[in-house]
């Protein structure tokens, strides 16, 4: 029997896609506490799965219903999908990272004292705060966004290749960060093409066929690497 209380996103007979389906119906119970990992060929629809959960694309069929309040989820894009010209610091950025809404109120929202300092430590990144976001290389970039979106206590984050353009080192150091907040209770579900870090810290996985059918696994020995 579920234990509803314990899970953050039911996934029912699911379909995703944009004109036509990229990904087979399939069904999933993400939990809290979970670090789950989304693997498959390049170009087969892993990021519109995370986009479709984020609630950014609307799922072609089935459905897929959180358990916890919108506010409490982040969703973190690639990169390259922002603006490089962005004229904001690093502080700035998470700055951003607690509003809530269009009043104003929620866009003058700062961060508690000391929590901006705090998230950029744990990326290794706290000398950088004063940079601008458009000065850093593209995996500092990526650890920034990932210390937003540990702001304000979420319960949930999706994250589409959060470790993509780090270096080994800085990809196992963001890996750890993910794998302590899961331990801490926070549910985490991921993009990673072939990162053996992810694999090793993961609690499952969501593996993507070429054929667009998804398999969910509960071990790296189920799953498989896509190519």
């Amino acid at each position: 029997m579920t234990d509803e209380s314990n899970t953050l996103c039911a996934i029912r007979s699911l379909v995703c896609g944009w004109d036509s389906p990229l990904l087979d119906a399939f069904d999933f119970e993400w939990r809290r506490g979970e670090l789950v990992v989304i693997e498959g060929p390049n170009g087969i629809g892993k990021s519109t799965l995370i986009k479709t959960l984020a609630g950014l694309i609307d799922p072609i069929g089935g459905r897929y219903t959180w358990g916890i309040d919108p506010a409490e989820r982040r969703y973190v894009p690639q990169v390259r999908t922002l603006d490089p010209v962005l004229p904001a610091t690093v502080e700035d950025v998470l700055a951003t990272g607690v509003q809530r809404g269009t009043s104003l109120a929620g866009l003058r929202a700062t961060p508690p004292e000391g929590q901006i300092a705090a998230r950029l430590s744990e990326v290794g990144l706290r000398d950088r705060r004063g940079d601008l976001f458009r000065d850093l290389s593209e995996g500092q970039k990526q650890l920034v966004l990932l210390a937003r979106a540990l702001l304000g206590s979420p319960k949930a984050l999706l994250l589409d290749e959060p470790t993509a353009s780090m270096d080994p080192h800085r990809e196992k150091h963001a890996v750890e960060q993910l794998r302590a907040a899961a331990d801490d209770g926070i549910g985490i579900m991921m993009i990673a093409h072939g990162s053996e870090a992810a694999r090793e810290a993961a609690d499952g996985f969501l593996s993507i066929d070429r054929d667009g059918r998804v398999h969910p696994n509960d071990t790296a020995e189920e799953s498989f690497h896509g190519s």
